[in-house]
């Protein structure tokens, strides 16, 4: 019986005690009124008592949690290192044990909910010869996780980076099983023999939950992380936080995996991929309540000749209040291949039914991606605004797509799709096509067409009338294309029922990159929808009453000098 039992059964003691004493009275024939109040003394005195036990509780000192420290000088460490000993205790920094294979079967068999595992700065640290390298302590819990981390060692000059943990054969760095509770930060991971293989920086199975991984860098590994859940029976790997981390090199997938409550913030993704449509930076698999926020996203899945090939972010399967918000994605121009896409929420699985409901696509920033930018289908009850879509490749963007991308029929037909107040500058292409569903409103979106292709077309809205609640108060300056696949101009488009408020005209960029009002007497200045436009701006600025169009809501100048001071 541990001390949280015994205090559980001191508790219960008092109040049989108090409720005994409540039931002699009432039933011993004591007249009502007076037995109503000894009533509520009798709980009065069984609530102060439990409140006291309860301040009891929590006011005894938690088990002190221990610092256990590993320092080694394998290839790469810095020049001062100073190896340790796994003979030593492990709980002096000036003393510490020497492997990583010490320091995981210490974490297997004895740690303690929060105690930590550090490894030098400046050291690094072998992790060749188990290929799992399995981290598993069922000790470890949400409100006292363990941690592995980095310290800085006696020795240290002042220069000293991340410790570097790094294997020279295929297999993972931390495999985390059916248990949960794991804080990694500030690692420096590194695979020098995955290419090619299976080997993940962090593979996470079984049900594993409340992790954070955060400042680590993970490079040359086939996978950066891979969350897999349960293969036997359904289950995911809920309340994972990864962020500030980077993924680089990783030879298939930079983030492959699902999970409830996933997190990805604040990280960098470059040159992960293996060269094929098939490999992404980031892949999201499933499950609900997942954000992606503030990332940056650069050179996906590159081919021999250096050029992405695979959509940078991308997911599959039925997902639902799926967040992708504030996002950098972004290529060389003349260093993307068409199936190089920049977000694509869709369906890809044959034969299993696909959807995405209360996706919503917002502030992101798309530049030189492949043949279309944001891409999505099956979606229900979707947003997608505030987006920033810069394009110069030589060949056709579509800067919105949401299309039937299923093949087979089994996937969800997308309906009330919200597009608005997006800004796109297209070489040339398609800016906004939405041809699956009913129940559209597209609405105080800007277009900007730079090059003089007369295919080139603002708008591909070609499902039946029926099917758009709302289109209006959008702008595109395409002095060679169309307005749209089914009207050559504004005149003829608004002959069809459209776009009564809608503009033709060049929109007031600042240049063809940079998509902000040039001025205040640019045309999409107040030329949003009056009542449909998003509530803020893509820098998170409330919009006025008359609403601009685009991502941008201008700022006069008065505001601009002093919004800063009057934030303070």
């Amino acid at each position: 019986m541990n001390e949280n039992q015994q205090i559980s059964q001191i508790e219960q003691i008092f109040l049989y005690f108090l409720c005994a004493l409540c039931g002699k009275f009432i039933f011993r024939g004591v007249s009502i009124v007076k037995r109503t109040g000894f009533i509520y003394l009798i709980f009065g005195m069984a609530t102060a008592v439990s409140l006291l036990i309860y301040s009891w509780q929590t006011s005894q000192a938690a088990p002190t949690a221990t610092t256990y420290y590993i320092c080694d000088c394998q290839p790469n460490a810095d020049g001062d290192c100073t190896a340790g000993n796994d003979a030593n205790a492990g709980t002096d920094p000036a003393a510490p044990w020497q492997t990583y294979a010490q320091a995981r079967s210490f974490y297997n068999s004895s740690i303690a909910p929060g105690d930590e595992i550090l490894f030098c700065r400046g050291g690094a640290h072998d992790l060749s010869g188990d290929y799992d390298n399995q981290w598993r302590n069922t000790s470890c819990t949400a409100d006292q996780p363990c941690v592995v981390g980095a310290y800085t060692p006696p020795w240290a000059s002042g220069d000293e980076a991340k410790p570097i943990l790094q294997r020279a054969d295929d297999g993972h760095g931390f495999t985390l099983n059916n248990d949960s509770g794991h804080i990694f930060q500030n690692l420096d991971m590194r695979c020098t023999g995955c290419a090619g293989g299976s080997g993940w920086a962090f593979f996470v199975v079984e049900d594993a939950d409340d992790i954070l991984i955060d400042n680590v860098s993970m490079d040359g590994f086939t996978i950066g992380i891979h969350l897999r859940g349960c293969i036997a029976t359904w289950c995911s790997n809920d309340r994972v936080t990864i962020r500030n981390s980077r993924f680089t090199n990783n030879s298939s997938q930079g983030f492959l995996g699902h999970g409830n409550d996933l997190l990805l913030e604040n990280n960098y993704f470059e040159n992960n991929g293996d060269g094929t449509v098939f490999a992404h930076n980031i892949y999201i698999a499933g499950d609900s309540g997942v954000t992606i926020r503030n990332n940056e996203l650069y050179r996906a899945s590159l081919d021999s000749n250096g050029r992405c090939s695979g959509t940078s972010l991308v997911g599959h399967g039925v997902i639902n209040n799926l967040l992708i918000e504030g996002n950098i994605i972004r290529e060389d121009v003349g260093l993307a291949n068409q199936g190089c896409w920049g977000i694509g929420i869709a369906p890809a699985y044959g034969g299993t039914a696909e959807s995405y409901q209360n996706l919503i696509i917002r502030g992101n920033r798309i530049e030189n991606v492949g043949n279309v930018a944001i891409a999505t289908g099956s979606c229900l009850d979707c947003t997608i605004e505030n987006n920033v879509v810069v394009n110069q490749q030589s060949f056709g963007v579509s800067g919105v797509a949401v299309r039937p991308f299923g093949t087979n029929g089994e996937d969800t037909v997308s309906s009330n799709l919200i597009v608005r107040n997006n800004s796109f500058a297209l070489a040339t292409g398609i800016g906004i096509e939405l041809t699956e569903g009913s129940g559209h409103t597209i609405v105080s979106n800007v277009i900007s067409m730079t090059g003089s292709d007369s295919n080139a077309y603002c708008y591909d809205l070609s499902l039946a009338a029926s099917s758009y609640d709302v289109i209006d108060y959008n702008i595109c300056g395409n002095s060679a294309g169309q307005w749209a696949t089914t009207a050559t101009d504004l005149a003829a488009w608004q002959g069809q029922g459209w776009g009564a408020n809608s503009q033709a005209a060049a929109p007031g960029f600042s240049s063809s990159t940079d998509l902000r009002p040039e001025g205040e007497t640019a045309v999409l200045i107040n030329a949003g929808h009056p009542t449909l436009s998003s509530l803020a701006d893509f820098n998170g600025g409330v919009r006025d009453a008359q609403p601009d169009a685009g991502a941008y809501e201008w700022q006069p100048l008065t505001e601009k000098l002093f919004l800063p001071l009057l934030v303070k």
